[in-house]
Formats: C-alpha cells, structure tokens, sequence
C-alpha cells in the first residue's frame, strides 16, 4: 500500500476517514463518524470525517487533522512532517507519540535516512 504521510506521521492512506473520503462514500464517512463516537465516547458527526489528508490543499480535513496542533506547527514551519524539524520530540509530538507510536516509528525512520 502507498504511504501518504501526515504531519505527525499518520498514513494518510491507512485511515478510514481519508479512504471513505476518497470513495466519496457517505455510507461509509457516516460509518466512521458511528465508530469514532462509541470510540472517543463523544458525538461524532459526519461532516467532521470527511478528509482529504493533511497535506491537501483541500479544505477537506477531518476535525481531528484540522485541530491537529501537530499539523499547525508543521504547517507553520513550512515542514513536510515532524522528522524535518529541528525540535523533534518537542511535547506536543511526544504526547502524540503516546497515542500513536506507529507514527514515531514512521517518522523515525525519515529521520535516519536525513541524518
């Protein structure tokens, strides 16, 4: 499967949200919202799952892309992702890491072939 990395080392391409998204499948965005809200223990609309990825210029980003602090501090340092920056392991990817080590692994890895 191709990577599409985000900001915080997140295949893209691996979540749901952005595979429904790229189907155009409402059934299925509506599937994942239904998912996340007994997942998180919130109401998750649909509206908030469609995403195109993080990394598109369009305004498709699923809410927790959007409101990704991760993604505005790659963004605003004109980063690809967090393997590029010079504060890597900074708290807030740290505290991301915590949930996700999958994407520190990812980024990990980009950061090796860097250096």
């Amino acid at each position: 499967m191709a990577k599409m990395l985000g900001a915080c080392g997140l295949n893209c391409v691996e979540c749901e949200a952005y595979k429904a998204t790229q189907a155009n499948d409402v059934d299925a965005v509506a599937q994942v919202a239904a998912e996340w809200s007994k997942q998180f223990g919130t109401d998750v609309p649909p509206e908030y799952v469609w995403c195109d990825g993080c990394h598109s210029d369009s305004a498709r980003k699923c809410g927790n892309c959007a409101g990704c602090g991760v993604r505005t501090c790659v963004v605003s340092r004109d980063l690809d992702n967090c393997a590029a920056c010079s504060d890597y392991g900074c708290e807030t990817i740290t505290k991301f890491f915590q949930m996700f080590p999958h994407a520190q692994r990812a980024l990990d890895e980009i950061r090796a072939e860097l250096h």
